[in-house]
C-alpha cells in the first residue's frame, strides 16, 4: 500500500469537477495500519454548517484534510444535501488510483465531465455493474456496491466479521437488508469493515434511500484511514436466548373477535381474551343489545374466569365484571386475588411488578439451561418439556401451609419461579411459562371437581397432559404425571 505525497483533489460540484482533474503521485509505503493516503491540508473551521457536536464532525473535517470531499462552498460543507451517482465514482477511482500510484486523464471535449472516472474503474474491473445512470441521486444501496469495490481486500482488517454475521443471523440486527436487496454482501462487508454502524441502534441500513455528503465523507474517511473505523458494540445474543420476550408476546392475537359473546361461547370468550393478553392489557368492555342482570354479570364473571384461567402463566385468575343499569355495557377487570387490599380491591401495580418480575426470572431459567446444555437443539419438544418438568420438581416445593388460602401468592407463577414454593395453579402457570418460551402451544386445565390445575401441551404434534405438581414427591420427581394421554389423565385426575 502506498501513500500520496501529491494533494488529492477534491471533490467539488459537478461543473467544477470537470475543470479540476490532475495527476497523483505516490512515493512512500504506508505504515502498517496507517492511513493509506497522505493528509493535504488542515481543516481551520470553514464550514459554517458543520459543529464539533455532530455527528459527523470528525468525518467531514478528515474527508477535507485528506483532500477528498471539498464544501459546496467556500463556507458552507452541506453536510445534509445528496450526492450523485457519478460523484460516488469519481471519489472511488480517485482513492483506487492514489492506491495504485496512478493518474486519471481529463474528459475529452464533449465527454461528461466523469466519463475518465467511470472508464477507469471499468478498466480495473471496479465499476459496480448494477448502476445504469451517473447524474442521479445515490442511493444508499448503491454507495455499497460502488466504494465495497474501491480497494483490495488487503486494505481492510474485517474487524467485525464475526460479529456482524452472528448478528444478521440472529434476525435481530441490519434487518431491513435481506438476500433480495440490491448489493446485500457488499452492505455487509460495509458492516464487517468497520466503515458503517446503521441508522439506528438495530443497525439498520435503509438501502432504499438517498445518501448525504455527510455519511459518504464518513465511508471513505474511515476507508482510507483505519484509526477512524468503528468497532461495533452490538449485544448479540445466542440464537436460543428469550432475552427479549414479554408476557403479552407468548399469546397469539386472533385475527377476530365478537364483543359480546354469549357466555356458553367459549372459543369466542377465548378470542376475546387474547386479544386482550396479546396487547398487555387486564379490562375488557362487552357491549350486549340487552340490559344485563346481576345473574347475567356473575355468569360472564364466571365464563371469564375460566377461561382466563387457562392462560395461568399470565398470573390472572379472577374478574370483577361492573355492569351499567339499564344497559347491555360491562367492564370486565382481571386481577390476582393475592393482590387484593383488605377491601377486596387490586393493590395497584402489585400484580404488574410480579408478571414482570416472574418473565424476568424464567427466562433466566430458559437461558441457563440452553447455555449450560441441558437443552439443546437436537431435542425434540417431549425431551425439552421433560427437561422443565424435572426442574421444576427439583426447584420448588408445595406450599402446604397455603393450600387453602385462596388470596396467597402461592397461586401465581411468581411463587414457583422466585419463591420456590407453591400450589397447582403456580407450579402449573410457571410450567406453561417455560414450555411457551420454548414455542410449545400448552394451556392450562382445571376441576372443579378435586379444585386441581394441571397443563395440556402438544409435543411433536401429540396433546398430552402434564401435572407438574403431583409429579413432585416432595425430595424426587414421579414421572407417572408426564405426558399421560388423555385417557390417562381422566383416571388420574378423578377421585
Amino acid at each position: 500500500m502506498k501513500r500520496l505525497s501529491r494533494r488529492l483533489f477534491w471533490l467539488l460540484p459537478t461543473l467544477a469537477l470537470a475543470l479540476s482533474l490532475s495527476a497523483w503521485a505516490v512515493d512512500t509505503e504506508i505504515a502498517e495500519g496507517g492511513p493509506i493516503i497522505s493528509k493535504s491540508d488542515v481543516y481551520d473551521a470553514q464550514f459554517q454548517d458543520v459543529s464539533p457536536e455532530q455527528w459527523f464532525y470528525p468525518y467531514v473535517t478528515a474527508s477535507y484534510e485528506y483532500g477528498l470531499i471539498r464544501g459546496r462552498s467556500e463556507h458552507s460543507f452541506a453536510p445534509g444535501e445528496e450526492i450523485t451517482v457519478a460523484e460516488l465514482l469519481t471519489l472511488s477511482a480517485r482513492i483506487r488510483s492514489a492506491y495504485d500510484g496512478e493518474s486519471i486523464p481529463a474528459a475529452a471535449e464533449g465527454e461528461v465531465w466523469y466519463a475518465p472516472y467511470v472508464a477507469y474503474l471499468s478498466a480495473k474491473g471496479l465499476l459496480d455493474s448494477s448502476l445504469s445512470e451517473y447524474g442521479v441521486p445515490a442511493t444508499r444501496a448503491q454507495l455499497a456496491g460502488i466504494f465495497a469495490l474501491s480497494l483490495p481486500e488487503s486494505c481492510f482488517a474485517a474487524q467485525n466479521a464475526a460479529l456482524v454475521t452472528d448478528a444478521y443471523e440472529s434476525g435481530d440486527y441490519i434487518t431491513d437488508v435481506t438476500e433480495y436487496t440490491l448489493n446485500q454482501p457488499q452492505i455487509l462487508w460495509l458492516y464487517r469493515q468497520g466503515l458503517l454502524t446503521g441508522m439506528d441502534s438495530s443497525g439498520s441500513y435503509w438501502p432504499e434511500q438517498t445518501t448525504t455528503r455527510a455519511e459518504v465523507a464518513a465511508v471513505v474517511t474511515r476507508m482510507v484511514d483505519p484509526s477512524l473505523r468503528v468497532t461495533l458494540d452490538w449485544n448479540v445474543l445466542p440464537p436460543w436466548s428469550a432475552v427479549g420476550q414479554t408476557l403479552a408476546g407468548l399469546i397469539p392475537a386472533p385475527e377476530q373477535v365478537q364483543e359480546a359473546p354469549y357466555y356458553s361461547d367459549t372459543a369466542a370468550i377465548d378470542a376475546l381474551i387474547r386479544r386482550m393478553l396479546s396487547a398487555n392489557e387486564s379490562s375488557l368492555s362487552l357491549h350486549y343489545a340487552n340490559p344485563l342482570t346481576q345473574s347475567d354479570a356473575q355468569a360472564i364473571a364466571y365464563a371469564f374466569t375460566a377461561c382466563v384461567k387457562s392462560y395461568c402463566e399470565q398470573m390472572y385468575n379472577a374478574v370483577i365484571c361492573q355492569r351499567y343499569r339499564n344497559s347491555g355495557e360491562a367492564t370486565l377487570t382481571f386481577y390476582a386475588t393475592a393482590c387484593l387490599d383488605k377491601n377486596n380491591k387490586p393493590r395497584a401495580g402489585e400484580l404488574e411488578l410480579y408478571r414482570e418480575t416472574t418473565m424476568a426470572k424464567a427466562i433466566e431459567i430458559h437461558d441457563m439451561l440452553w447455555e449450560t446444555d441441558q437443552l439443546d437443539t437436537d431435542m425434540s419438544q417431549r425431551e425439552i418439556a421433560e427437561v422443565y418438568y424435572r426442574w421444576l420438581c427439583d426447584h420448588c416445593e408445595y406450599d402446604w401451609e397455603d393450600a387453602q388460602n385462596d388470596y396467597s401468592i402461592s397461586h401465581i407463577a411468581y411463587s414457583a419461579l422466585v419463591d420456590g414454593k407453591s400450589v397447582c395453579d403456580g407450579y402449573t402457570g410457571a410450567y406453561n411459562l417455560l414450555l411457551k418460551l420454548e414455542g410449545i402451544d400448552c394451556y392450562a386445565v382445571s376441576s372443579d371437581e378435586i379444585n386441581h390445575i394441571w397443563t395440556v401441551a402438544t409435543l411433536d404434534g401429540t396433546e398430552y397432559h402434564i401435572d407438574v405438581t403431583w409429579g413432585d414427591q416432595n425430595g424426587w420427581t414421579d414421572m407417572n404425571y408426564f405426558c399421560m394421554t388423555p385417557s390417562q389423565s381422566r383416571v388420574i385426575h378423578v377421585k
